[in-house]
């Protein structure tokens, strides 16, 4: 039964793995280790929290069976580029691979799942904030890299990670140390690439206060250290991806999404968050397949990186 979910799953251009519902115990554990590290930021107090309190709060309130698996999938994914015109220029604006489709990609890996699991008896929903980063690794998808970020051997980290809980039956599974990539031992690209100094040779977690993609998902105004070059995305950063080893074969991997002309840019632009857009830059916003909270964002993210790319 596991083989063959296993196989739908690839058969849908993805890798997975199935798991004991027992194993969110080693989860919890290993997220205790990484509070108890020298360094953790308030988010991971956070996570923490969540993760390890005494009333399971990672469980989805719709769950209505007993949890006995949880099914983790990595699905390959592409930068995209945005493109906007705006004073006789247009500016490519990089989306990096997570941040695209993901909501949807969610719910189409659960109805195949559901496909597959409904006439043998057995049910999944979504699993959103279980340390879907740690899962993978622990069952063998992945690796870390120097930068916390996930690499599969295939997609590098061009990918998105999915989790989900079932009552479908595992006893047990793979279950790894978490481990980093080999070549991160000897190399120090992301750490070069890196223009805030976030990635610490002597870190296991990088400094994620310093870092453009933890600064650039929150609204309110820039820190005062990050510099104007140091803006690469419209949202989150790809500078020590790009220069990593383990994505050489992926970094062509990039898509063209919408184009946006004058009058749409300078509408995102002149947006404000007590008004509307207009039904068509609305609706060509929502087919980026970003969600809300990102697409919030966009008109501060969006004047930072052109003026960053003007001046270079």
């Amino acid at each position: 039964m596991i083989t063959g979910l296993i196989n739908k799953i690839h058969a849908n251009g993805a890798v997975g793995a199935v798991i004991p519902f027992a194993r969110v115990d080693d989860l919890k554990n290993d997220m205790l280790d990484l509070k108890g590290g020298e360094y953790h930021p308030a988010w991971l107090d956070r996570m923490v929290t969540h993760t390890t309190a005494a009333e399971n709060r990672f469980l989805p309130p719709e769950l209505n069976f007993e949890p006995r698996s949880l099914i983790t999938i990595l699905m390959p994914g592409s930068k995209v580029i945005l493109k906007f015109r705006f004073q006789e220029m247009v500016f490519d604006c990089v989306v990096p691979p997570h941040y695209t489709n993901w909501e949807a990609n969610n719910n189409r890996a659960l109805q195949y799942i559901s496909d597959y699991l409904t006439p043998l008896g057995f049910s999944a929903v979504m699993a959103l904030t279980l340390p879907q980063k740690l899962l993978a690794v622990h069952s063998g998808l992945a690796k870390y890299g120097r930068n916390n970020i996930c690499y599969n051997e295939d997609f590098g980290s061009h990918m998105q990670i999915m989790t989900y809980i079932s009552d479908m039956p595992c006893e047990d599974s793979v279950w790894l140390p978490l481990s980093r990539l080999e070549q991160c031992d000897k190399c120090r690209a992301c750490i070069i690439a890196c223009p805030t100094g976030a990635i610490d040779v002597n870190r296991r977690l990088i400094n994620s206060d310093r870092c453009i993609t933890f600064v650039d998902e929150l609204p309110g105004e820039f820190p005062d250290w990050l510099a104007l070059d140091a803006h690469n995305s419209i949202i989150g950063c790809t500078k020590c991806q790009d220069k990593c080893p383990a994505n050489s074969k992926n970094n062509d991997n990039v898509t063209v999404g919408a184009k946006f002309t004058e009058k749409e840019t300078l509408e995102i632009l002149e947006h404000a968050s007590n008004m509307r857009y207009s039904d068509k830059l609305a609706a060509k916003l929502k087919k980026t397949g970003i969600s809300q909270e990102y697409i919030d964002l966009f008109p501060r993210n969006l004047a930072v990186l052109m003026l960053s790319k003007g001046r270079q």
